[in-house]
């Protein structure tokens, strides 16, 4: 009798083991989906950079904008990707190394590409402070000329023009123009950026362009019906800002000799070369 109820028991037991398990494993998944083992048959070919850009939008925009040379597959420096795991904080080992494939280019001191370099837009550099403070390890000659022609340019530093690296910017940003509708090409023509004072023009430079600062003499010189009227400022005083030319340059010998042995110096008697007198 004791052994019936016992078998009983154990049997109760078991049935009561297999309903709770049934019951516990009902409850792993919610839903039911069909295994596709087929979908991981084969490995999937590399991303091409229009997938990566689906969903890094920005850096495709970056790299399209001023990627320069960096505008290759994603692969190429990203050898492993979506692998970042916050837990082991493996950020700088997934990373691509700039040296990887640049040398120490800006030298052995400046190894911190990133500081400088964005790599999805390394055609874009920022004007940091750091930057500035450091233009001449590259740019030697432009220094050379702000110390040996100084200048008011020579007493603000790079950045104040340079705003950003290869950022080239308009004279008109600072100093006016010396006409109305003057081409922003033609400043520097006359003036060289890093030794400003330097003035030197080509004998084709219009006369109202040094009309701006000599206005007295331009009115005059644009009134006189002299010969002179026809012959741009230039023309005279050539080549280099300042400079005053001799009458004997373009008049070699207008009197005879007695009266220029009597009057050696032009302006004795033309008292004004920007006002002769008309010689009809």
């Amino acid at each position: 009798m004791k052994k019936k109820v016992c078998s009983a028991l154990a049997l109760l037991l078991l049935g009561v083991i297999f309903a709770a398990s049934t019951a516990f494993a009902a409850k792993v998944a919610t839903v039911d989906i069909p295994v596709k083992a087929e979908l991981y048959a084969t490995a999937p070919a590399p991303l091409n950079p229009d997938q990566c850009a689906q969903c890094h939008t920005s850096v495709f925009g970056a790299l399209k904008n001023a990627g320069g040379r960096h505008r290759f597959d994603c692969q190429q420096c990203h050898k492993t990707i979506h692998a970042y795991n916050p837990k082991k904080g493996n950020y700088d080992e997934i990373m691509p190394k700039c040296a990887s494939c640049h040398t120490e280019i800006h030298g052995p001191a400046n190894k911190d590409c990133s500081a400088c370099h964005n790599p999805h837009s390394p055609g874009k550099v920022a004007m940091t402070q750091r930057l500035s403070n450091t233009c001449a390890t590259c740019h030697p000659a432009q220094k050379e000329e702000l110390v040996k022609f100084p200048s008011k340019h020579s007493k603000v530093s790079c950045d104040k023009c340079h705003t950003s690296h290869g950022y080239i910017p308009s004279c008109f940003n600072c100093h006016k123009p010396h006409y109305k509708d003057q081409p922003i090409e033609t400043c520097g023509k006359c003036h060289p950026v890093h030794q400003p004072k330097s003035i030197h023009y080509p004998s084709s430079e219009p006369a109202q362009t040094c009309g701006s600062c000599h206005g007295k003499i331009f009115e005059k010189w644009k009134k006189t019906p002299s010969k002179h009227a026809k012959v741009n400022c230039a023309t005279c005083h050539h080549d280099k800002h300042g400079y005053v030319p001799q009458c004997t340059e373009c008049h070699k010998a207008p009197h005879p000799k007695s009266i220029l042995d009597r009057f050696p110096k032009c302006l004795g008697c033309h008292l004004d070369v920007h006002d002769l007198p008309s010689m009809k």
